[in-house]
């Protein structure tokens, strides 16, 4: 391989050479920093114009956006009967099952699971417009929780097509599976409770607890008004049905007895006479 040629060769400056020349380099250096051409400076003009454009922009959707999150925050809040009520209550975890709880108690498995955890819930949703009563007691909520679950599953089904062509065969015999099964064990506990209700309290928890109807619409539906003492009227009458229900489920707390004493016991009869003063007894003598 052939080596490259090299350029002519110079000889290296003198030091008076180069304290010569060293004015003039300085002076184009300077140039060339301090003063730029105008395309240069042109070019710059257009990227200041961009990048102040750009910084509009994103103010722009900033602000937009700031305005969005509170139109959303506001909306999802909601006002009247759309109003969530959100509280923490406990749920089971869907992520244990009760394989893995075994597993655990059994020290297969070295982990902790807790089988239920607090979570958010909108209550209205679980209870309708019964969130929105604050008088509510937790059995009150227990019962209308259950409540709508049995609504709920009572509602999941149907009855079958018929095909009137096909031979008649004997189908006596168990043939239900668990979630029909289920489902009509929804439906019996439903009917009683709404027997146990009866025909205007069953009316009242429908429309709330079910219907999600607020207090001021219960009010109306009653015919008592719309002033604050029809609502609170409307209140007691959907907290007495509840009542019921919880007496129905039987959620009411155990009652707290009183502690025995030592003068419990069976005291003696004090006799009197005509003037009311005590007599002494035989027993007592």
């Amino acid at each position: 391989m052939s080596k490259p040629r090299s350029g002519p060769k110079t000889k290296p400056l003198t030091y008076e050479q180069a304290l010569a020349a060293l004015p003039a380099a300085q002076a184009a250096l300077s140039a060339a920093v301090t003063e730029h051409s105008p395309e240069y400076m042109l070019a710059m003009d257009h990227l200041r114009q961009l990048y102040d454009a750009m910084a509009r922009e994103a103010a722009q959707r900033e602000l937009a956006r700031r305005r969005y999150n509170e139109l959303v925050s506001i909306v999802n809040k909601g006002t009247g009967d759309d109003k969530k009520v959100i509280a923490s209550r406990l749920t089971d975890d869907p992520s244990v099952t009760k394989g893995l709880l075994e597993a655990v108690a059994n020290g297969e498995v070295q982990t902790k699971h807790q089988e239920r955890k607090f979570t958010p819930h909108n209550m209205v949703i679980l209870i309708g417009g019964l969130a929105r009563v604050k008088a509510r007691t937790e059995a009150q909520t227990l019962a209308a929780i259950r409540y709508g679950n049995l609504f709920d599953r009572a509602q999941i089904g149907g009855a079958r097509a018929t095909d009137y062509e096909q031979v008649k065969v004997d189908t006596s015999g168990p043939k239900q599976d668990q979630i029909s099964g289920a489902q009509d064990d929804a439906r019996r506990e439903l009917t009683n409770a709404r027997k146990a209700l009866g025909t205007r309290s069953a009316g009242i928890v429908d429309m709330v607890v079910i219907g999600g109807a607020s207090i001021r619409k219960l009010a109306a539906k009653l015919e008592y008004g719309e002033s604050g003492k029809a609502r609170r009227k409307a209140e007691a009458d959907l907290l007495a049905a509840v009542e019921e229900l919880v007496v129905f489920f039987k959620l009411d707390p155990p009652a707290k007895t009183r502690p025995h004493r030592w003068s419990d016991g069976s005291k003696v009869e004090i006799v009197r006479d005509e003037d009311g003063n005590p007599v002494q007894t035989e027993e007592a003598a």
